[in-house]
């Protein structure tokens, strides 16, 4: 007559358990709606033109357990709020505090010598971020042949997207109202 199978121990289940938590990849990633770009804007506290500049001046530091920067822009222009044109700090998520980085996959990113259209929201404490994380921060490049600016879409690397449940209105209707 054949032995029954053995079962593994309780030792061997935990140290497979450990083994395979310890061998798994960190999970990164950003679940965001993708929600009609009038709905954002009518929704941020204000919208801006703005540039950095050549050398980004960032401060990194840490707020309620999280890291944050404070990025310094200009404001050239205010589409739509109260905010004045000129020097604007953002706070963006994330950042390099000594030898911990936080990071969140999906927050807007910044280059030196940048230009964008920002939806921004107003923090209790009076500062400005950017509305929903990328899709608030839209590029300006300009067109090659006519060299005239060009709002690109925003960037949504590292970001899953999902269709807004409540968004009935198709591409096609937005454009026809325009």
């Amino acid at each position: 007559m054949p032995l029954p199978p053995r079962l593994p121990t309780r030792r061997a289940l935990l140290v497979s358990f450990a083994l395979t938590l310890g061998l798994a990849p960190a999970a990164q990633g950003t679940t965001l709606v993708a929600r009609p770009l009038d709905a954002m804007i009518r929704d941020a506290d204000a919208v801006a033109l703005i540039t950095t500049p050549g050398a980004l001046d960032a401060r990194a530091r840490w707020v309620d357990g999280r890291i944050v920067t404070d990025l310094d822009v200009s404001v050239l222009e205010t589409l739509r709020g109260d905010l004045p044109v000129g020097p604007l700090t953002l706070r963006l998520p994330g950042g390099t505090v000594g030898r911990i980085t936080q990071h969140l996959p999906g927050a807007a990113a910044f280059t030196p010598n940048g230009t964008w259209i920002v939806l921004l929201r107003r923090l209790p404490d009076g500062a400005y971020t950017v509305f929903d994380l990328c899709l608030g921060q839209l590029p300006i490049a300009l067109d090659p042949a006519t060299r005239a600016p060009v709002v690109r879409p925003a960037s949504t690397a590292g970001v899953t997207l999902l269709p807004d449940p409540r968004a009935h209105e198709t591409v096609l209707d937005l454009v026809c109202r325009l």
